[in-house]
């Protein structure tokens, strides 16, 4: 944004323009008169109503992950998680009805798989 606002010539961003717009409409204390010096404190003040430049702790701490995005993306939704043993991104473990981990586990492709119950052990 800021090369192409220098390429088109304007030396303002949005926010000083936005800022000196509302100094014009509010009035100022010694255009009123009144010895309140609120309205001048407030034309000179710009509050922000939203978030648009902060990150999180919890999306620096994924954005530092030297992994590619799009399983950065998967791990943030929580459909693949990070091994802690060997740093590789897989699926979570999951529980079966009707197979058992040890004795009887589910060998097979996820998407062929028949069971009705289906859910992410802890």
């Amino acid at each position: 944004f800021k090369g192409r606002a220098r390429a088109f010539g304007e030396r303002w961003p949005q926010a000083m323009l936005a800022a000196s717009a509302l100094r014009a409409v509010l009035p100022r204390a010694s255009q009123e008169g009144a010895a309140n010096g609120l309205s001048a404190a407030l034309a000179l003040q710009v509050r922000w109503k939203n978030q648009i430049n902060s990150v999180s702790l919890l999306r620096q701490y994924y954005n530092r992950m030297p992994i590619r995005k799009k399983w950065r993306k998967a791990i943030m939704r929580g459909t693949m998680v990070m091994c802690e043993k060997t740093g590789q991104v897989r699926m979570p473990p999951v529980a079966i009805s009707g197979y058992d981990e040890k004795t009887n586990p589910y060998r097979g492709r996820f998407e062929q798989l028949r069971s009705t119950r289906v859910w992410l052990k802890d």
